[in-house]
């Protein structure tokens, strides 16, 4: 491949950056070609790359590590044909024998008419570096007898059935080059796909990968004391360990329903202050009657640039939260007065506390009676056992606020999503519209709000002003679908045919539904033609 086919690896955000782009062009070769080169050096994946092949040579493009090769093909050539015309026979389905070729113009004439005898040869292009490892791990297998070899990335549910895995342009494309259907009713397709409502109730919904599954207690952050390795048994690793909690009360397993009566009055205590938000130096509140690890503590997080504040019992704790709302709440459990467990549960029980992050601690001695599955009945955020590893209690904070952050970012969004929904189901587009600018205006980078206004406005036919958010949209998010193919539609629509066939083009690899990429890889030729 040319130097220009790795700017468009670049274009079309296969490559992170112009430093990668620079180093792929330097080592490509006539062996090792760019697409391979940028595979090897690990800047893209083997999918990826497929795509933007499939999308330059007008060729569907196979992903061999995804694959199950069906190894009989390989039977009736002597191998080294299959070494020098570097190609691959995959699979047969339907009638059709898919070959992955390195080349796909350079093809042994007589390779391809023994696999015509069992059925329609479709070539499909393949990165070079894929297909020469497939050949020579598909002709070791074939030695020792297998009939299947399936790649390292293939479904293991598939492993025994062979299949070709293709991506790109028009998947069933064979060797004469015949077209799929009607370039008319692709274009129609296309366009019904480009300007269809985009209900803003879409957008709203969301999913809560963040949450923790009560039935996975290993979800919670735990550290292993100080100097020891990263835990991978014992009490404190998962759950099923075997540990029981002790008898005191606060940590009664059994105590759920009791345990909220016994918080009540704490969070009556604590209902009432200022509620939790993180804007800024964040807070971190640091609860322990050993005065040497609150100081060791505050060592460790002030200079990194947190706000600190520190308790001596579990009732300081409650007077200093009864008055701010924290970041992040680092709480031993045998505390004096209110013990960590119930500290833990308040602040979670108290609303304009509950996204406080909770991490409890306690002597190594004492963490065999804490599992995970009572740090999720008390709802901690996670735990560490004395002697503490800063380091990775420092990481756990930050991972913490980083989830919070954007928690407290989406739910934003979701507010103002949804007052733009209210406006504009009662008729008011304008207002709507300018819902959406105003939440920009504070965060600039949220792909579902700026996205939505790009729809919007796409409706109210601003095409230019759609065209502009739509441009913004995929530059924070490259690989987003909808966008790219609305962006595409509107610079046709604006008569700039070459940057809709180039932006349909770095669409194509991130389309999600087989007919749509068939119908734009049918228009997109038509338009290129």
């Amino acid at each position: 491949m040319s130097n220009a086919f790795g700017r468009w690896l670049l274009e079309l955000g296969a490559l992170p950056d112009e430093d990668a782009l620079d180093d792929v062009l330097a080592r490509q070769s006539e062996r090792m070609p760019t697409a391979s080169v940028a595979y090897v050096l690990g800047y893209a994946d083997e999918r990826s790359l497929a795509g933007v092949l499939a999308a330059a040579t007008g060729r569907p493009a196979i992903v061999l590590d995804e694959s199950v090769i069906d190894l009989t093909l390989l039977d009736g050539v002597v191998p080294e044909a299959w070494l020098g015309s570097q190609m691959m026979p995959v699979a047969v389905d339907g009638g059709d024998v898919y070959v992955a070729a390195a080349h796909p113009e350079q093809l042994d004439a007589r390779v391809l008419g023994r696999l015509g005898l069992r059925g329609t040869v479709v070539v499909a292009i393949a990165l070079a570096v894929t297909v020469a490892r497939t050949v020579r791990a598909g002709l070791a297998a074939r030695r020792r007898g297998d009939e299947v070899w399936a790649g390292a990335s293939a479904d293991p549910a598939d492993a025994g059935r062979p299949r070709a895995v293709l991506v790109g342009v028009d998947e069933d494309a064979t060797v004469d080059g015949a077209a799929p259907a009607d370039a008319a009713d692709a274009a129609r397709a296309v366009k019904d796909d480009s300007t269809k409502e985009i209900h803003v109730r879409e957008l709203i919904d969301r999913d809560d990968d963040s949450a923790i599954d009560p039935e996975l207690p290993s979800q919670v952050p735990i550290l292993a004391p100080r100097g020891s390795a990263w835990p991978t048994d014992g009490p404190w690793s998962r759950g099923g360990s075997g540990s029981s909690v002790g008898s005191d009360p606060g940590l009664d397993p059994e105590g759920a329903g009791a345990l909220d009566g016994d918080v009540a009055d704490l969070v009556r205590t604590l209902s009432p202050g200022p509620a939790a938000t993180i804007d800024g130096t964040a807070r971190v509140l640091i609860v322990d009657d050993d005065y040497a690890t609150r100081q060791l503590l505050v060592k460790e997080f002030a200079p990194r640039g947190y706000q600190v504040a520190t308790a001596a019992s579990g009732d300081d704790a409650v007077a200093a939260l009864a008055d701010s709302a924290p970041d992040v709440v680092i709480a031993d459990i045998l505390l004096p007065g209110v013990d960590g467990f119930r500290l833990c549960r308040a602040i979670k029980r108290t609303a304009r506390l509950r996204d406080v992050g909770v991490i409890l601690m306690s002597a190594v001695i004492e963490s065999g009676r804490v599992t995970p599955e009572v740090l999720l009945r008390y709802s901690a955020d996670g735990y560490a056992a004395k002697p503490l590893d800063t380091i990775r209690l420092l990481r756990i904070v930050r991972e913490h606020l980083g989830r919070r952050r954007e928690a407290l970012r989406a739910a934003g969004d979701e507010q103002h999503l949804r007052r733009a929904l209210d406006r504009y189901d009662a008729g008011d587009g304008v207002g709507a519209i300018a819902v959406l600018r105003d939440r920009l205006d504070e965060v600039p980078t949220s792909v579902r709000v700026r996205f939505a206004l790009a729809n919007m406005l796409q409706r109210a036919h601003h095409r230019d002003d759609a065209v502009r958010e739509y441009e913004a949209v995929v530059g924070h998010a490259p690989d987003y679908f909808p966008a790219l193919t609305r962006l595409a539609y509107l610079y046709y629509e604006r008569g700039e045919t070459r940057r809709a066939v180039e932006t349909w083009r770095r669409a194509l690899p991130h389309c999600p539904d087989r007919d749509l990429r068939k119908n734009i890889e049918l228009f997109v030729r038509s338009l290129a033609g």
